[in-house]
């Protein structure tokens, strides 16, 4: 529970999925890399994964592997796909089809970890100790270094102290309508964002659950439905989308502008049959406290509105 790095699932289950989410921004190349590896239990179709997501302009890509090649260690944390490695303290990218090619290594520095307790474990918080939900959520890292090289299609993309951001889900379905923006590329670059409003199945009903995590100067704001934060005024616009959480006459209001997305695979009681898409690259306002704070290379994502 206050690892969710680790692999949570085993490979007996079956409808389950789990996969892990590293984004880095090279702004040397003002481009920014996503890698998304996991497994898909299902019999019959049970498979490893990494999906690629590459901005601007978006493309993504979908490598399918036998699940015999997949592993994870938990410590030292380390899960393995083929020939790629996902590490604490970096990775290393081996992947080639017809359309894509990216190899190379990137060394991470020390996470930026959210703020845990007993009542809340995790992002979650206490929805972490109930079992079998439909999608679980954890924040890895809302901020590191990134330092390496990487090869994409022959080109050189050369990482220095720049900046990445690491979650996962896990489950059996990704949310029938949510939104979710991450942001640590700020105007002020003491700031990190992680915010999500998705529509939760509990016993037998469904709520609007609201996590979200803003970190300025250090000091780190939780908006939650566990601690009396509700999401209001969810807008979507052409070219993106705005909300608001509030408790009480405490407000942040996020705005989300993106000109371009692209289709990822989403699992679908375990399957990755479902597609949604995302904006990388997002630009992302977000105004609290009587500031506003604007950030470039935000990550978003829009399903179900």
């Amino acid at each position: 529970m206050k690892k969710p790095i680790l692999f949570q699932g085993n490979m007996k289950m079956d409808h389950y999925f789990e996969g892990w989410y590293f984004k880095q921004v090279c702004e040397k190349h003002q481009q920014t890399i996503s890698f998304i590896p996991g497994v898909s239990l299902i019999k019959g179709d049970e498979h490893a994964f990494i999906q690629v997501i590459i901005a601007p302009k978006i493309e993504t890509h979908y490598f399918r592997f036998d699940i015999k090649e997949f592993s994870a260690l938990d410590e030292p944390f380390t899960v393995r796909i083929a020939n790629n490695i996902f590490k604490k303290d970096g990775i290393s990218m081996n992947l080639q089809d017809d359309k894509l090619s990216v190899k190379g290594d990137l060394n991470y520095g020390t996470f930026k970890i959210i703020e845990t307790s007993l009542y809340s474990p995790s992002i979650m918080g206490p929805f972490t100790y109930i079992p079998n939900m439909e999608c679980n959520h954890g924040v890895i890292s809302m901020d590191h270094s990134v330092n390496g090289q990487i090869n994409v299609n022959g080109k050189s993309w050369q990482f220095q102290n720049d900046r990445g951001y690491i979650e996962k889900d896990w489950g059996t379905s990704f949310p029938k309508r949510y939104l979710w923006v991450q942001a640590n590329h700020f105007d002020d670059p003491s700031v990190c964002l992680m915010a999500s409003v998705a529509k939760v199945p509990f016993l037998g009903c469904s709520f609007n659950g609201v996590i979200a995590n803003l970190i300025i100067d250090g000091k780190e704001h939780r908006f939650a439905t566990y601690n009396g934060y509700r999401d209001r005024n969810i807008q979507k616009f052409d070219g993106g989308f705005s909300f608001e959480l509030k408790k009480g006459g405490d407000l942040c209001k996020v705005v989300v502008h993106f000109d371009d997305s692209g289709e990822l695979k989403a699992p679908q009681y375990g399957a990755m049959s479902g597609v949604i898409k995302e904006g990388l690259g997002a630009k992302i306002t977000v105004s609290y406290q009587g500031k506003t704070y604007l950030s470039e290379y935000g990550g978003a994502e829009l399903v179900g509105y």
